[in-house]
């Protein structure tokens, strides 16, 4: 992996005027995705994020949007895995109308396989389904309360289980109905527990192959909804070899899997402390990648001129034109109340500094991109 990333980092830091020009139509500062992950709102809150939608969102060039909608949503197809006060279908539907209006991709979103719980919170899938639960026995201390290590802080369901996929496809396939949508964004990020040595049907697996089946096996799903999938990155990173760690790669020997799932998977790769040249690895093994960030505005920065950089290689030569084609944009992601976001972009007093910096960050990131397109 590391010989990979050298080569990537050449590839995209060697001066373009090492090669001959070629002509050609494919416009090196227009990017195709220019996207952007929020949570789902309140109720209360539908119509500010409709209007923010179509007036900031259209203002700043916003094409894509993602939806974190989770479970808090009133599925007819299992209400009970519903969160309390959750978005109706009258209310979702306003959300995507809203983003049809502004020419706007919407993206619907679900964690399936982390994220299971938080804290010491079990989600609602787990509460209704106890069975999907890979380590049932395994209640690890919280981190930051206990101060001690820690394997993982979340639950993972099992993916081998016999009643996943009648229980999650049925969950993902009333979003894209009610939305309309032609890509699904399936999560997959900090799935610390994977092939637990207790799980009957995944214990002393290989986690790389049950990582990549599992993948699989969504995408299959998708593809025969007519869905692209989108998921994270950071199973399918070395978490050892480049020194990422846990949060932003795999230390669970997961990392394989990246040479086993297909390659119209668009990869989002987060990474919000700086910008490692992650996106040029998954470019070069055959991916469509996102750079993704959050609120630091020096890598998020960093990382779009990384795109730009990849980008530009397509005016050398018709060989590089499909290597510069794989990275189409940027993803900013924001895990914060979506109310306090706008009240953010908006420079409101009572914002808290996080939630400023994360608006900020945004505001600065698209703002370069329209520089950019303009020349």
């Amino acid at each position: 992996m590391i010989k990979q990333i050298l080569f990537a980092l050449w590839l995209l830091l060697v001066p373009a005027t090492v090669f001959s020009q070629s002509p050609g139509t494919f416009k090196w500062n227009v990017l195709p995705v220019k996207g952007l992950l929020l949570s789902v709102p309140a109720s209360q809150d539908v119509p500010l994020l409709c209007r923010f939608i179509k007036e900031a969102l259209v203002a700043e060039g916003v094409n894509t949007l993602a939806l974190r909608i989770e479970y808090v949503y009133q599925f007819k197809s299992n209400p009970e895995v519903a969160e309390r006060n959750s978005l109706s279908e009258t209310e979702l539907k306003q959300i995507v109308q809203a983003c049809k209006e502004a020419g706007i991709r919407f993206i619907p979103t679900m964690n399936l396989l982390a994220h299971q719980s938080e804290q010491t919170e079990i989600g609602p899938l787990l509460k209704k389904y106890p069975q999907l639960d890979e380590s049932p026995d395994y209640n690890p201390p919280v981190p930051w309360k206990d101060g001690g290590m820690f394997d993982f802080y979340s639950k993972c369901l099992c993916t081998r289980h016999p009643d996943l996929f009648k229980i999650i496809f049925p969950l993902m396939d009333e979003l894209i109905d009610v939305c309309g949508a032609d890509a699904f964004h399936v999560g997959l990020d900090e799935a610390w527990i994977i092939g637990y040595n207790k799980c009957p049907r995944c214990g002393g697996k290989d986690p790389a192959e049950l990582f990549a089946a599992y993948v699989n096996t969504l995408h299959q799903h998708l593809k025969e909804k007519k869905c692209q999938m989108w998921m994270w990155s950071d199973r399918l990173i070395d978490g050892k070899e480049t020194n990422l760690l846990a949060w932003q790669a795999s230390m669970n020997n997961t990392a394989r899997a990246i040479d086993m799932i297909p390659k119209d998977i668009m990869i989002c790769d987060w990474k919000y402390e700086d910008a490692p040249p992650t996106p040029a690895y998954f470019a070069i093994k055959g991916f469509q990648v996102l750079p993704s960030a959050c609120g630091k505005k020096d890598a998020a920065l960093a990382q779009l001129e990384q795109v730009y950089a990849a980008r530009k290689n397509a005016l050398r030569a018709d060989y590089s034109r499909t290597l510069s084609e794989r990275m189409p944009g940027v993803f900013e992601t924001m895990w914060i109340n979506t109310r306090e976001f706008i009240d953010a972009y908006y420079n409101r007093k009572g914002v808290r500094k996080g939630t400023q910096d994360n608006a900020d960050t945004f505001k600065a990131l698209f703002a370069e991109i329209r520089k950019k397109e303009k020349l």
